[in-house]
């Protein structure tokens, strides 16, 4: 690659270049506070040969986007719009206007970004997740629509998060086409005027360092943050493979967390758990009404198997159905009425106890 970057609003001079392990390379060019990255080969690799770690890229990519007012990313066979790209986000009256909904309600946490949520409210306290919002839209200037794990206003600025599985986001494992589509997101965060930080699941395994680098890429404390309001505390206990499910279910319940999603692999036994779990449930809320809602007709036909079986004298206070009947007859339902909710879907969502029970439009937990 050239030592020098010419554009049509400046020269960009080299300053930097990461070679990756397994081949490919990361030029870094900087002109007064804007910085493009320029991935050269980062995609190709043997496929007997480990993908080289993916820090490599996030941890220069958040050094670069903390140190300069802009950074953009791009591939090499891309570099013929670099000068569009740029000419376009200095134009203030091009930056899109037209918002996209947003999606906060309707994702699932991923164990990745619980850990994100747990590590930001470790270090600024657990209020502070008022200040996250969830799933934000963005739309670039074609009329795509990104949505972002987390958004962060300040008042000296907005900040994107991006929890990245490797195997979801590295350029070695998802190839061209869909590195390039990442690319065009993280870049339309700069046309918006929003830093992106990505966190990998290999740097969420080092809790210290990661509550350093919150600290350092977005403040010691929360004095500069504007509350967005959409991410209050999440009351989810994220259980995968415990022999102790059951027993720990109501040990956090009676801590006061009244949400739970149970994750086990196909046939090992999550329908058990929640028969068990009604059962003690029963014991203490006698006028009980629980819903269980699934995607079919042939799990709904095996929770009513199971009811009939294993609960007998509980089918007068469960009701079975799919999530598109009662998606079409919420109305015809009191808000009150449910106090044990159930969504059994590829992993199983239990709610209960709930503080204001929802409509179902409420309850759209997955």
């Amino acid at each position: 690659m050239d030592k020098v970057l010419k554009l049509e609003n400046g020269q960009y001079d080299l300053i930097e270049t990461v070679s990756y392990p397994n081949g490919g390379a990361s030029y870094f060019y900087v002109r007064d506070q804007q910085a493009i990255i320029i991935d050269d080969g980062i995609c190709n690799y043997k496929k007997d040969e480990k993908p080289f770690s993916y820090s490599l890229i996030t941890d220069k990519q958040n050094t670069y986007m903390n140190k300069y007012a802009k950074v953009y990313r791009f591939l090499k066979e891309d570099m013929g719009i670099i000068n569009e790209v740029i000419t376009l986000s200095c134009k203030k009256e091009e930056i899109p206007i037209k918002y996209v909904a947003n999606r906060e309600d309707h994702a699932d946490a991923s164990p990745l970004e619980i850990d994100f949520e747990n590590n930001f409210a470790s270090v600024y306290g657990r209020n502070s997740l008022k200040y996250l919002q969830k799933e934000y839209g963005i739309l670039d200037k074609q009329g795509n629509n990104y949505f972002l794990d987390y958004l962060l206003r300040t008042k000296h600025g907005d900040y994107a998060v991006e929890e990245n599985g490797v195997t979801y986001h590295h350029p070695q494992q998802i190839g061209l086409e869909r590195y390039r589509r990442q690319l065009q997101k993280q870049n339309t965060c700069t046309e918006w005027g929003i830093k992106l930080y990505r966190f990998s699941s290999e740097d969420c395994r080092f809790e210290n360092r990661i509550e350093d680098d919150i600290k350092t890429f977005f403040g010691e404390n929360t004095d500069e943050f504007e509350e967005n309001g959409l991410l209050a505390d999440r009351p989810v206990k994220l259980y995968e493979h415990q022999e102790n499910t059951l027993e720990e279910i109501q040990k956090q319940r009676a801590a006061g967390i009244n949400t739970f999603l149970v994750v086990f692999p196909t046939a090992s036994g999550k329908s058990r758990i929640v028969e068990e779990d009604l059962r003690i449930f029963s014991r203490k809320n006698t006028e009980f009404h629980a819903l269980i809602m699934a995607p079919n007709t042939n799990i709904i036909d095996d929770w009513r198997q199971r009811v009939k079986k294993s609960l007998p004298d509980l089918q007068e206070q469960i009701e079975i159905c799919s999530f598109a009947y009662m998606m079409r007859n919420y109305q015809k339902y009191a808000q009150e009425k449910y106090n044990y909710i159930v969504v059994d879907d590829e992993r199983v969502i239990i709610r209960t106890k709930l503080e204001k029970p929802s409509k179902i439009k409420g309850l759209a937990l997955i």
